[in-house]
């Protein structure tokens, strides 16, 4: 009874254990019979990228240049006569052509004004013509007098032999010297008025020319009470109104010329030599510029003669080929600025440049750095490039236009198309 008792204890104790073992040992047989996977070896990866083919020509470097429209052309009209303002043809922004009638003034007193010295004139001609008449008298008369004296001196001469004779009185003989010397005196009176003839028509036709010049000088303001446009052009300001009561010198109107509009732009002074050089030899220096829908070709004239303080270069005057566009005075325009051809240099996107002076050139499905000078950009179909040299590169190389945060020599790429070629590989 208690062996009965006895093995169930340890029959109960047992069981567990023998569970745990038959557990474990399942575990091992299914380890040993689990397949083994087959070993791999490591694969290189390959970065898929763009490249573009080189081509070396003969390339002009291009600026990007802000470039403001003015004109040498551009008038201050002021007023040259006292006088009220009495009609406005012409208003701001009008275009208009040249001797255009911008402002009209009262010529009421201007008129009285000309009245005034055309009588001045009228008097002084008739003045001159008396003194011509004068003369011509004079000179008769002056041969008259002449005859008079003689005979004067005849009877004194006659007096003083009867005197002498005792026939005649010394009163007598008074009264001739009286006569003789009367007569002398008239004469000598015409022959002055005779001998300053000359010297009184000058007088006379110098205050006629001088009334004349000031005829013409009225004349003159008559006319400019009408303000003109001196050239063709377009009005800036119209600075009075009717009624305003102007006087000389007062500005009344500005406008300026749309037939020589000019754009100013900015040069940088590292290429401003390379500018000065080919204006030097008359090479044309070209630029384009965007207005609206309408492409501008520019040249440019001349440089400016000084740099302004602070400015970061010397500025450049270009005027347009053909016919000024119709555009407002000050109005900013992008400009494309053509520099002179340099020879050998290859074309790439902005994206192919590393660390400013590196590109990658692919060999052999692997990435080869190559150090290149910069020089300069250039701008095809609104796409930036970049103009570069370098003797290590030649025409027909492949060269990386996929911006790699890895890019580094040796690296192994596998290139999947063109950049854009007929547009970045020119």
């Amino acid at each position: 009874m208690q062996e009965s008792k006895r093995f169930r204890i340890t029959k109960r104790r047992l069981l567990p254990l023998i569970l745990i073992a038959i557990a474990v040992a399942l575990i091992f047989v299914m380890a040993l019979l689990k397949p083994v996977p087959p070993e791999s070896t490591a694969k290189e990866k390959a970065w898929p990228v763009q490249t573009v083919t080189l081509d070396a020509q003969s390339r002009s470097p291009q600026l990007r240049l802000l470039g403001r429209i003015e004109t040498p052309y551009q008038s201050t009209l002021s007023a040259s006569v006292t006088a009220n303002v009495e009609a406005l043809p012409r208003l701001e922004g009008q275009t208009v052509e040249r001797d255009a009638v911008l402002i009209e003034l009262d010529d009421t007193e201007v008129k009285l004004l000309v009245a005034q010295r055309e009588a001045d004139v009228a008097e002084l001609e008739s003045q001159l013509k008396q003194e011509q008449n004068q003369f011509a008298s004079d000179k008769r008369l002056l041969a008259r007098e002449k005859e008079l004296v003689a005979i004067a001196q005849s009877g004194l001469d006659r007096e003083n032999k009867l005197q002498a004779s005792k026939l005649s009185s010394q009163s007598r003989t008074d009264q001739a010297s009286q006569s003789l010397q009367a007569a002398e005196i008239s004469m000598v009176n015409r022959e002055l008025a005779v001998a300053n003839h000359d010297s009184r028509r000058q007088s006379l036709q110098a205050k006629l020319a001088r009334a004349e010049a000031l005829l013409e000088q009225s004349r003159l303001d008559l006319e400019r009470t009408e303000i003109r446009a001196p050239f063709a052009g377009v009005i800036v300001s119209i600075q009075v109104s009717p009624g305003e009561r102007v006087r000389p010198g007062e500005v009344l109107a500005t406008l300026y010329s749309t037939r020589d509009l000019e754009v100013r732009a900015q040069i940088p002074m590292q290429q401003a030599g390379f500018v000065a050089q080919s204006l030097n030899k008359s090479e044309p220096v070209t630029a384009q510029a965007k207005l609206g829908q309408t492409i501008l070709n520019l040249t440019l004239n001349r440089l400016s003669g000084q740099v302004n303080a602070g400015a970061g270069g010397i500025d450049g005057l270009f005027r347009f080929e053909g016919e000024a566009p119709a555009a407002a005075l000050n109005r900013t325009l992008d400009l494309t600025l053509n520099l002179p051809s340099q020879p050998g240099l290859f074309a790439v996107p902005v994206s192919a440049l590393y660390d400013e002076h590196t590109l990658y050139r692919v060999t052999d499905g692997r990435l080869e750095s190559v150090e290149v000078q910069l020089a300069g950009d250039r701008f095809e179909k609104g796409r930036q490039q970049l103009l570069v040299r370098s003797d290590a590169l030649k025409t027909g190389d492949p060269i990386l236009t996929t911006q790699l945060p890895n890019a580094i020599s040796g690296l192994k790429v596998e290139p999947t198309g063109s950049a854009d070629s007929t547009e970045q590989a020119q």
